[in-house]
């Protein structure tokens, strides 16, 4: 597909500042773009690439529209000033790039498929998937080579499940949900009581609920409830490498990182972001508009709109003061010795005198 920059202005809502006649025919990386391509700075480190770039346009923010490197290239390129570059970017990306999955509608003669399944209009299913009983399957839904659905599922319209996923029994997935492959949805919760000599499996009789819009990465498993429900928010995304744990609720539109960890019945907020790598034990709370730094580890209550980073999670301010202060940790030691000789010796000084003057009582 060829787009005038132009007609990408009209497009993303945005104002072209050059030739809006050029012509696009992609979206690259300001370091592999060519002749034809369209790219983006979103982050203003990279401002210094516009110098570089063989970009025939770039998007950026009306904010470097100030910058000297900007006005030293106004004449000499072609820009697409917006207010969000990466938004405008992932649209562009969909619009001239990207090619949807042709999903060819029917049932592979090898799927297994219980008698007592619904499926919905223009379902896709593959080869060797296997649906349990009473299962629901909405319309347009895809389900790859060697996806298991267990009994009692539903499975909402639109729904992309890739291969080898397992969705267990009693599972909930909401529409134009996708699920990427070796995923786990509805398994087991980590449960047991100790009983003196062992420990005793409680039985996980709760379910999982996946609500709309939700994104699941490959290789990522998300417990069902001892009781009750574990809960995934409308609109939230999961990286690969995640573990959800029994009875948890992730509130809507939150990032999940590759290799967090979320004990159970823990309780995320909304539009909460938790980078990779960052653990949350079990039963607390984090509110609305949260970042838990990369790697930090949630101990206690978060409470809304706050920043945490380090482990134990501290307010990044507070954080980055002790990071400071761990920096000089091998400067101060040798300070702290240094200042115990000088004490040890004008104590030993001391005795010394304190002896003088007490023999010279004597006298």
């Amino acid at each position: 597909m060829e787009k005038t920059l132009l007609e990408l202005s009209e497009y993303i809502g945005g104002t072209v500042i050059g030739d809006p006649s050029v012509k696009i025919r992609s979206v690259m990386s300001i370091d592999d773009a060519c002749e034809g391509d369209i790219t983006f700075i979103s982050n203003d480190k990279y401002i210094k690439k516009i110098n570089q770039t063989k970009a025939s346009a770039v998007i950026i923010s009306p904010k470097l529209k100030d910058t000297n490197v900007f006005l030293s290239q106004k004449r000499k390129r072609n820009f697409l000033v917006c207010n969000n570059p990466y938004l405008a970017f992932a649209k562009l990306v969909d619009l001239l790039s990207y090619k949807k999955p042709d999903y060819p509608a029917g049932i592979d003669t090898s799927a297994r498929i219980d008698k007592t399944v619904v499926l919905g209009q223009q379902v896709s299913v593959q080869s060797y998937v296997t649906i349990g009983r009473n299962v629901r399957i909405g319309d347009r839904v895809v389900l790859y080579p060697c996806v298991y659905v267990g009994n009692s599922c539903i499975i909402g319209d639109d729904t992309i499940i890739y291969p080898n996923a397992v969705i267990y029994d009693e599972t909930v997935v909401g529409k134009r949900v996708t699920i990427h492959s070796n995923t786990v949805i509805g398994s087991s919760g980590f449960g047991y009581a100790p009983d003196g000599q062992g420990y005793y499996k409680i039985p996980q009789v709760g379910n999982t609920i996946i609500e709309d819009d939700v994104d699941i990465g490959a290789n990522t498993t998300i417990n069902r409830a001892a009781m009750g429900e574990t809960i995934i928010r409308k609109g939230t995304k999961i990286d690969s490498q995640v573990v959800v744990s029994h009875n948890v609720e992730i509130g809507e539109n939150s990032l999940i990182v590759s290799q967090v960890g979320i004990a159970g019945s823990a309780k995320i907020g909304k539009h909460v972001t938790l980078a990779g790598g960052s653990g949350v034990v079990g039963h607390v709370s984090i509110g609305d508009n949260v970042t838990v730094g990369g790697y930090s580890g949630v101990v206690n209550d978060i409470p809304s709109n706050e920043t945490y980073l380090g482990a134990p999670a501290l307010p990044i301010k507070r954080m980055r003061k002790c990071y400071v202060i761990i920096e000089k940790l091998p400067e101060m030691r040798d300070y702290i010795k240094t200042l115990e000789k000088r004490i040890a010796q004008l104590e030993e000084r001391n005795d010394i005198s304190q002896t003088k003057k007490i023999r010279e009582t004597k006298r």
